[in-house]
């Protein structure tokens, strides 16, 4: 098929879907046919007839602002991810540092606030500790409360949004109206079961459909030192 020669008398004309196949077939056709390319005009959005290299010229400029659209929305999210990785780091290594269950819990709190904009800390272990200085860590939850956690305990798995009013009024006491999201971290470490509690005054701070992998780290590095420095009774 040669579309540079004109049409023989008789031959059925071709459509231009034929000539789009053709073309779309074999993409080196222009090629072997540049006095044809640079005859050719292609219409442009403002009205104006532009070869077909000017056009494909404008085609790939807008490819390329597209490709670079989505690399810095790439980078973005390293750089996201990275100052994330700084923040986790010291959160960690400050949970590593305490000498005392308090101290453990103040620099939760306090990395939390500072590093993780939370609004709302609290941490509950539901079993029996000799510690004196838990404060209001151990807290057994009443039995409509108890209903809702254990589905939660049972799954070790993070979960965030809107948590039922009950169990809100149980984490986080008279905070709990102001808490329009929270991330809910069973604590789950050697025969532990607590949870940790983050909440925000942000309803869209912490999402039912957002990536738990950070949560899932830190509810194990903060089960790990509580059960370390915690005297759990047999």
């Amino acid at each position: 098929m040669n579309f540079g020669k004109a049409r023989r008398a008789g031959t059925p004309e071709l459509t231009a879907a034929q000539v789009a196949e053709y073309l779309w077939k074999h993409p080196d056709f222009f090629q072997d046919q540049l006095d044809l390319l640079e005859t050719m005009r292609v219409p442009h959005p403002c009205g104006e007839a532009v070869s077909l290299v000017a056009r494909q010229i404008d085609l790939l400029r807008g490819q390329s602002r597209k490709q670079q659209g989505q690399l810095n929305d790439i980078l973005k999210v390293a750089r996201e991810n990275d100052a994330l990785f700084a923040r986790f780091h010291r959160l960690t290594l400050s949970l590593l540092d305490a000498a005392s269950v308090d101290d453990m819990l103040a620099g939760l709190k306090w990395n939390l606030h500072e590093g993780f904009q939370a609004d709302f800390v609290a941490v509950r272990v539901f079993r029996s500790v000799s510690h004196p200085a838990v404060g209001d860590l151990h807290a057994m939850p009443e039995p409509a409360v108890a209903i809702l956690l254990e589905p939660l305990l049972a799954s070790c798995a993070p979960r965030c949004g809107v948590p039922p009013e009950l169990l809100l009024e149980f984490l986080f006491g008279l905070d709990a109206p102001d808490a329009a999201s929270c991330a809910l971290v069973p604590l789950c470490h050697a025969g532990l079961k607590g949870l940790l509690a983050i909440g925000s005054r942000d309803g869209e701070r912490f999402r039912p459909d957002m990536g738990n992998l950070f949560l899932v780290q830190m509810g194990e590095i903060v089960a790990a030192r509580l059960v370390a420095l915690i005297d759990l009774e047999p």
